[in-house]
């Protein structure tokens, strides 16, 4: 099964690669009158990648069709200057996908800090399938869209390079250390929207 899933997955990656670029553009021209846009990325899910999440033995329920079910394979992220920021950009991209899913990614507790982003599931437009689309016998409806400030950026990527995957191997102080950059961050996202708004209204 894994075998014939990595190699069904690598012969569709072009396919969707073209999808991407064509989920990008659409993007970029929603947003085009948006001030406070640092970028606008979207990328294909690597092939380890795809391959550890349809096998991974604590889905739960496990994926039946890896192919159709997992969302993320297409996904896009847009990176924006100010907390407020995010909010009109949804706005917008509201007006351009149909919305399936809306997950805001937050620490649990208020005494906890850690990874935020917005993560939004949105239906892939039929203008916008790759030619060949239509030909696939799996493949996924939706696509992934992430939305997060500068600084949730610059707290998420590193973290879950050297963090998200091994986790439960990181000694009490690394974890602690992590947590406290998380809260560093949290708090410059506060000052830098406090800053903002004030000198909106001057």
């Amino acid at each position: 099964m894994p075998d014939q899933l990595r190699e069904k997955y690598e012969t569709q990656r072009p396919i969707y690669e073209k999808m991407a670029s064509n989920l990008s553009a659409e993007v970029e021209d929603a947003l085009s009158n948006l001030p406070h846009i640092d970028r606008i990325c979207f990328r294909v899910k690597e092939l380890d990648s795809f391959i550890s999440k349809a096998t991974n033995p604590l889905n739960n329920p496990p994926y039946e069709n890896p192919l159709a079910d997992i969302e993320d394979q297409v996904a896009g992220r847009i990176i924006v200057f100010f907390k407020s920021d995010i909010n009109r950009v949804a706005d917008k991209i509201e007006g351009t996908f149909r919305t399936v899913e809306h997950t805001l990614r937050c620490p649990a507790r208020d005494t906890e800090f850690g990874y935020e982003s917005e993560h939004r599931i949105y239906v892939i437009p039929p203008h916008l399938k790759s030619d060949c689309w239509n030909e696939l016998d799996s493949k996924p409806n939706t696509f992934e869209l992430q939305i997060r400030t500068i600084l949730m950026h610059a707290y998420a990527e590193p973290q879950h390079d050297f963090a998200y995957k091994r986790s439960d191997e990181l000694p009490f102080e690394t974890r602690r250390e992590l947590a406290w950059i998380a809260a560093m961050t949290w708090g410059a996202d506060k000052a830098y929207q406090r800053v903002y708004e004030r000198v909106e209204s001057d």
